[in-house]
């Protein structure tokens, strides 16, 4: 087998991207200029594209696995190399408007809003639904998503090769998503159709696009507009257009996951998040309130999905990963027992309890924690764990705030996976044993990191449909699942 070639594209700040002087709109046809030093590997990689291969590139958001939206073979080839399910759509990446209009039908007419939203957040992490040009039969969708993205690499690579790009993200299928090109060449290195690998360094936003379905928008009110998928746009911006072109606040409904979402004013009055933990007597989820938050409500979706992210699990490390509400942020769960242990110290044991060590009895289980900085939650873990039998605690910081969990979330993830053993360990396995994240609010972007990090809660390499009784939606502090409130403002 191969190693494919990881080609290095680190002087992409160089591209020079113009926008359109001559035309109704800036993003129509704009002007690139691609250094010397770049031009080669583009080169290639287009090659690579043209000749039905596949090419790993760098979006603002995550890597992303791309191929040609109009080759069908390619196509299948992304489906082959991530051993991604066959009803899991793919996001159309373009590089201009006339390159969008060539993707969509002739006759259909940009809405208004969605002329809004693309002169206000793209280029950018922000994905629309648009009807498709040739849909399959019903009851598959009848749309495509498409975006623009903001990594200079990324657009120059489209521009330059003159295709729309079909780009998930480059890892196998349940696996975290890759935000450096090491991720990808760890992940898929030498998979067949595979052409290169660009690097273009870190990714900056770290988390997906944010997918919304805007076709159900009228002018004058009475429209909705869906968020299909939370991501590196946090909904509070989006309402922000949707309000503006109508005129108006309320005269359009903004969905998430197809029910009413409201925004969570607590957050701008600087009170504690008022989500709550559902229990199964509770109505309809509104987020915000005091009702619970809407990602912990997703229900199972019957029809084919129109976007990545609303029916397969995705975000799962090989190891079991534990969700640590502190409750600083989430109020005590209605359905957590008075009598339940829920200091950090209890819950140390208990997941010490649960967790395998991989050094076959020879040394102490490795738990890694994605934690914020300054944490009180971690600060109680680690003084903690010294009155825990061997246990040891891997730290790898979230960051400030959820901007910055946002792009550290999946490389934390892949980085303890690949923590090396210690070397009194003798034939230990490279990796920690359990991973441990640390939630935050729901506000802007951290809506995105919290569902991201539901679906990797549990972990195990688990790849299937997003259901509402999984075990990682199970509460613990005492209770069966991989959820743990802690009460960090007691004693340890």
């Amino acid at each position: 087998m191969a190693n494919t070639p990881i080609l290095p594209c680190l002087d992409f700040p160089s591209i020079r991207i113009t926008p359109s002087s001559s035309s109704s709109h800036p993003l129509d046809l704009p002007k690139f200029e691609i250094p010397p030093t770049i031009l080669p590997h583009l080169e290639t990689a287009s090659k690579h594209l043209h000749n039905h291969q596949t090419v790993a590139l760098p979006t603002e958001t995550v890597y992303g696995l791309a191929a040609s939206s109009l080759d069908p073979a390619a196509i299948q080839s992304v489906y082959r190399i991530k051993k991604r399910p066959a009803d899991n759509p793919l996001i159309i990446h373009v590089s201009s408007l006339n390159m969008l209009r060539q993707v969509i039908p002739r006759d259909y007419q940009i809405s208004e809003l969605y002329m809004a939203l693309i002169t206000s957040f793209w280029p950018g992490p922000l994905s629309l639904l648009f009807p498709a040009i040739n849909p399959p039969p019903s009851p598959a969708p009848q749309t495509n998503a498409i975006r623009m993205p903001s990594h200079p690499l990324a657009l120059a690579l489209i521009h330059h090769s003159d295709l729309p790009l079909s780009a998930p993200s480059a890892n196998s299928s349940g696996r975290p998503s890759p935000t450096q090109a090491q991720h990808v060449y760890n992940d898929l290195n030498g998979s067949e159709g595979l052409g290169c690998i660009l690097d273009g360094g870190d990714c900056g936003v770290g988390v997906e696009s944010t997918v919304i379905n805007g076709l159900g928008w009228r002018k004058g009110g009475g429209g909705i507009v869906d968020v299909l998928r939370p991501g590196g746009l946090g909904i509070e911006r989006i309402k922000e257009v949707v309000e503006r072109v109508d005129g108006k606040e309320g005269l359009t409904r903004i969905l998430l996951h197809g029910k009413p979402w409201i925004a969570n004013k607590s957050q701008e009055r600087g009170e504690q998040n008022s989500t709550r933990i559902p229990k199964e007597e509770d109505g309809p989820k509104i987020n915000g309130s005091s009702e619970p938050s809407m990602i912990d409500n997703v229900k199972s979706i019957a029809l084919p999905p129109s976007t990545p992210g609303m029916k397969y699990r995705h975000y799962s490390p090989r190891v079991p990963v534990y969700l640590l509400k502190p409750n600083t942020v989430f109020p005590r769960p209605d359905n957590l027992p008075q009598h339940a242990e829920s200091s950090a110290q209890a819950v140390v044991r208990q997941i010490s309890q649960r967790t395998l060590s991989s050094s076959s009895g020879k040394g102490k289980k490795r738990i890694g924690v994605l934690h914020f900085d300054n944490s009180p939650l971690y600060s109680q873990l680690s003084s903690s764990v010294d009155e825990v039998e061997d246990t040891h605690l891997i730290p790898v910081s979230l960051g400030q705030d959820a901007s910055s969990a946002a792009q550290k979330l999946f490389a934390g993830m892949l980085t303890l996976e690949r923590i090396p053993p210690n070397q009194d360990e003798g034939d230990g396995e490279m990796g920690v044993d359990a991973i441990l994240i640390e939630g935050c609010s729901d506000e802007g972007l951290g809506l995105a990191v919290m569902e991201r990090v539901t679906k990797a809660v549990g972990g195990g390499g688990v790849v299937g449909d997003v259901k509402d009784d999984e075990d990682g939606k199970r509460q613990g502090g005492g209770a069966e699942g991989n959820t743990f409130w802690v009460d960090v403002t007691g004693d340890i």
